[in-house]
């Protein structure tokens, strides 16, 4: 039973006790480098020590379907190095780097929805801006009875301890998915704004008040700046304007969308609701993000960033129910425009099987963003159905039915809604 996934569920365990053929050679170069890189900043403190471990994870997901008639795919593959000793004076430092492939995420992250917001905040990582394959994560890290201090390229706090409604897929959902063939899902709930910009994160121990309370983790991470995202690459997916007025100095748009001083805060927080082992366990994460704008855009349209989110799950037995909700003002400097989004969900995992039902929605309003049309949204619902089924050894296979409705005004090319038969194939190692 898991009230969070990844690298969050490693926290949780603290608290209680295909691509192209170049990409693919690409994606194993990266690796390589990745596997150098790992010892630059921790290298000092591993070369003193006899004593290092070497740890590889990774994760693949590969996801196929018919969406409103027509076929597509999709691939996302992770792999991760983790190089750490422990000192004798028992403090363990090392070193972790991750290198992904995946044709879907642009090159820097949104800040609100995916296809309804300026896609203008932290990078994705290291590499070509075009390209499939990049270096996700490279960062240092010490822990102690002090806690957990890293420094480097890596998500935030605020992504790390989110949590949003619950699923038994791997890259498919109604949020924070690492796949969307139907190419209008906008519900997004995850507080990750920050991306993979460089920064420094300090998490402190872990049942900081003893366990009185449960099980607690509170962090906050800072981030001196963003990439400026460039003429052009600061409009969602999808449109910002309508197309007659695409050209930047026509339609107002950000040229260069670039935000300072990310401080982002979170808070985990997980509990028994009883004494035996069966207990319902709740968890609650809440977060909090901000960033300053630089003012080096023309516009005019930009201002601080700045987004709240607040998560809850509840799991019993085989069941886990919950959800998510996130505001945003979208870093805009227009009068009543923000993003709100919430999702939710119920999953029942009996033996290898697993069941999800999911539903979301998001709005996202840009009041005064053209001077030909005053109001520009986008209104988005999602809704899914699925199965899961464990293979062993980390594999798993599902397959899910999906109906997103997306409302926009014509001249962002008017109403769709769109059916979807998908199957996702995954494993972790």
């Amino acid at each position: 039973m898991t009230l969070l996934s990844g690298k969050r569920q490693a926290l949780r365990q603290e608290l209680t006790g295909a691509a192209r053929r170049s990409g693919a050679l690409g994606f194993l170069r990266a690796c390589w480098l990745a596997g150098a890189a790992s010892l630059v900043l921790a290298g000092p403190a591993l070369a003193q020590s006899d004593d290092v471990e070497v740890e590889v994870k990774g994760s693949a997901s590969f996801v196929a379907g018919i969406v409103d008639g027509e076929a597509k795919s999709d691939a996302d593959i992770r792999v991760g190095v983790t190089a750490s000793t422990v000192l004798d004076n028992g403090l363990e430092v090392g070193g972790t780097v991750e290198a992904r492939g995946d044709g879907q995420m642009p090159a820097a992250y949104w800040g609100g929805g995916r296809y309804s917001s300026l896609t203008s905040g932290g990078p994705r990582g290291i590499g070509d801006d075009a390209g499939d394959v990049y270096l996700q994560s490279a960062f240092a890290y010490a822990r102690g009875g002090f806690g957990y201090v890293a420094l480097g390229r890596d998500n935030g706090v605020a992504s790390q301890l989110a949590i949003a409604s619950p699923t038994v897929f791997s890259a498919i959902g109604v949020n924070d998915w690492r796949t969307d063939l139907t190419g209008l899902n906008d519900v997004h709930t995850i507080n990750d704004f920050s991306g993979h910009a460089t920064k420094l994160t300090y998490m402190a121990p872990a049942n900081l008040f003893g366990g009185v309370l449960g099980g607690v983790q509170i962090g906050v991470s800072y981030s001196p700046s963003t990439d400026e995202c460039g003429v052009g690459a600061c409009a969602p997916v999808g449109g910002y304007a309508p197309s007659a007025l695409s050209a930047p100095s026509a339609a107002g748009l950000p040229v260069f969308a670039k935000w300072e001083n990310i401080v982002e805060t979170a808070l985990y927080y997980e509990k028994a609701l009883g004494s035996d082992r069966d207990s319902p366990r709740l968890g609650l994460g809440a977060s909090y993000l901000s960033a300053t704008e630089d003012a080096t855009d023309p516009s005019g349209l930009l201002d601080d960033y700045n987004a709240m989110t607040v998560g809850l799950n509840l799991a019993y037995k085989g069941v886990t129910v919950g959800g998510s909700v996130k505001n945003t003002n979208a870093g805009l400097d227009l009068p009543n425009s923000n993003y709100l989004a919430f999702d939710a969900g119920i999953t029942y995992e009996t033996g290898p099987w697993g069941f999800v039902l999911g539903y979301g929605q998001a709005d996202a309003n840009r009041e005064g963003a053209s001077p030909f049309d005053p109001n520009f949204y986008r209104e988005t619902q999602s809704a899914q159905a699925g199965v899961s089924y464990a293979l062993g050894r980390g594999v798993t296979i599902g397959a899910a039915a999906q109906f997103i409705d997306s409302q926009k005004p014509n001249e962002l090319g008017g109403d769709e809604n769109i059916a979807a038969v998908v199957f996702e194939s995954s494993i972790k190692f």
